[in-house]
């Protein structure tokens, strides 16, 4: 008796497939799911991209109106922390540094600015990046 015990034992142990029958097709579902290679991730929906890079694509540029002259140096460079949209048009642009009084005036010109499309795999994506803009001292 304790000889056939421990034979079922074993058998169940050993072979749980000889006791339940099992689903083939769950069976061939679960064997591919372990063998299959990983689905390629998506693209970024938005990439960082250094500035000189992204100047090479720009297609359309609004020079900057010029502050009003208020008796105080008004001259210099003003950096903004632009997002491109994935059409090329700037969809927004942020006063980072530089003369503050320019700052605005750099703003609402950039929001006119166009690039080519940035692709990533073919794909477009939007692209974040910084832009600086000169304001030369008066009469230059």
């Amino acid at each position: 008796m304790k000889l056939k015990s421990v034979a079922f034992c074993l058998s169940v142990l050993c072979a749980p497939g000889l006791m339940a029958k099992q689903d083939p097709s769950s069976l061939e579902a679960s064997k591919t799911s372990q063998t299959a290679p990983a689905a390629q991730a998506p693209p970024p929906h938005r990439i960082h991209v250094k500035e000189d890079v992204e100047k090479a694509k720009l297609i359309h540029t609004v020079s900057p109106m010029y502050p009003p002259l208020t008796g105080k140096r008004v001259d210099g460079t003003v950096v903004l922390h632009v997002l491109i949209g994935k059409d090329g048009a700037v969809k927004s642009a942020k006063y980072v540094s530089g003369p503050e009084t320019c700052g605005r005036y750099a703003v609402k010109a950039v929001l006119q600015w166009r690039y080519e499309p940035t692709l990533m795999d073919g794909v477009p994506v939007e692209v974040d990046t910084a832009v600086s803009v000169v304001f030369p001292p008066p009469g230059k």
